[in-house]
């Protein structure tokens, strides 16, 4: 196995194709008693259209998250039940616009353990019947999710934000995609991206990592899986403009609710690495927008709002930095907090403090074997590898090339949600 040693923090992960096909990381430790077993599957809510040989194939929105349903399905097999029970496991699925991941959680029984996600992941138990009994839970969790208001407004705003991207649509899709799926529309997409080039497993916690190796090792040499090329996603090209401005939308709330999202090409930048250009803006928005800042106080003094938050994304070629607050007067807000982000100010000593939280940060991934298993998922996402230097990544941030970035910054390009009181 390769050891990929990471600069700085004195931790270890490893690495090895097994049987040439399925990608392994291992990350054994003596700080928990706990392991985190996951399987994860490039292929996420994003994929809207993808090339295979010489034809292309569409996707219906929130096909990747009802398969996670199917293959994650142990609860319709009392024998997959009684076992998770009796090893004491905590088991669970999750789809993002990126992955599928499948993952058991526990204390005792590492190799059985394994091979029960395994069993789980390889062989599911996927039917014309239950694909259609599975239709209405599903229903009734995109019901539950549209009942969400802070979940709601946030795909309202992409979907207001964008024209022809994936960001359109939610990552459960609408009730209408999900009753336009059939079985073999879905075990499409499975035989497509389910597939070892597609695929890694991951490791975290406490583990004898020659035994782990042998028994997944062991295990997927004896399913003699077809080396099938993974398929090739059709990304579209998202334009700039905005499609929706201006969103209101009525629902029972105490005071309204405002979400401004704004919407910058990134390449504006010319930053090609977008861990750094992250680094950058997450360093510039926590010195003038977050909690304890001069702004923040400001407006919570003068009762603009009540509270106040901000996030960011980047999203193919686009940043998105998005406002939400709980504000007594929404169009006030708007109008003050458009001006106020056009004037960013970042000084040498925020700067250097901020750096140092943001390194700070990353070194206490490595306390929690679940932050660690995140870390090489998004490593692997982003570049298909882990990165070993983001210590020396983090140190090597300017202060010059942090203003640079600030003084680039446009914020008009911009949608509004606003909340009120149903009418």
């Amino acid at each position: 196995m390769k050891k990929i040693v990471f600069d700085k923090v004195d931790e270890n992960i490893y690495y090895e194709k097994i049987n040439n096909q399925v990608d392994l990381y291992l990350y054994p430790v003596n700080k928990t008693k706990n392991f985190y077993i996951t399987i994860t599957v490039k292929f996420g809510a994003k994929v809207m259209k993808y090339k295979l040989g010489d034809n292309i194939y569409d996707v219906i929105p929130g096909s990747a998250h009802f398969l996670e349903h199917k293959v994650m399905s142990f609860s319709e097999d009392p024998r997959i039940v009684n076992m998770i029970n009796s090893l004491g496991l905590q088991a669970n699925a999750y789809t993002s616009w990126d992955v599928t991941n499948y993952n058991l959680y526990g204390s005792e029984n590492i190799e059985e353990s394994i091979k029960l996600l395994l069993d789980m992941f390889y062989k599911p138990n996927i039917t014309l019947k239950n694909v259609e009994e599975e239709k209405g839970i599903i229903c009734e969790e995109i019901d539950m999710t549209n009942d969400r208001l802070e979940t709601m407004v946030s795909f309202r705003l992409f979907d207001n934000l964008f024209n022809s991207s994936y960001l359109n649509n939610t990552i459960l899709g609408t009730k209408d995609d999900i009753n336009s799926l059939t079985y073999k529309k879905l075990m499409k997409v499975y035989d497509d991206f389910y597939v070892p080039e597609n695929t890694f497993i991951t490791v975290c916690g406490s583990f004898d990592k020659d035994k782990v190796y042998n028994v997944i090792n062991d295990y997927i040499k004896g399913l003699k899986l077809k080396n099938k090329k993974a398929p090739k996603v059709i990304k579209k090209r998202e334009k700039d403009n905005i499609k929706v401005n201006l969103e209101k939308v009525y629902k029972r709330v105490s005071c309204p609710k405002v979400r401004i999202g704004y919407k910058i090409n990134k390449k504006i930048f010319n930053i090609k690495d977008n861990n750094k250009l992250y680094a950058y803006i997450h360093i510039i928005l926590s010195s003038n927008i977050s909690c304890g800042s001069v702004l923040y106080d400001k407006y919570i003094n003068e009762k603009l709002v009540l509270g106040l938050g901000i996030s960011k994304g980047i999203f193919d070629n686009h940043l998105v930095i998005s406002v939400n607050a709980t504000t007594y007067d929404a169009k006030k807000f708007v109008d003050r907090i458009n001006e106020d982000i056009n004037h960013l100010t970042l000084s040498k000593e925020d700067f250097e403090r901020k750096k140092k939280l943001y390194l700070k940060s990353y070194i206490l991934e490595f306390d929690d074997i679940i932050n660690v298993e995140s870390l090489i998922t998004d490593h692997i996402i982003d570049k298909n590898k882990i990165n070993p230097n983001v210590y020396n990544d983090i140190m090597s941030l300017k202060y010059e090339e942090a203003l640079d970035v600030m003084k680039k910054l446009k914020f008009d390009n911009y949608s509004v949600i606003v909340v009120n009181d149903e009418k």
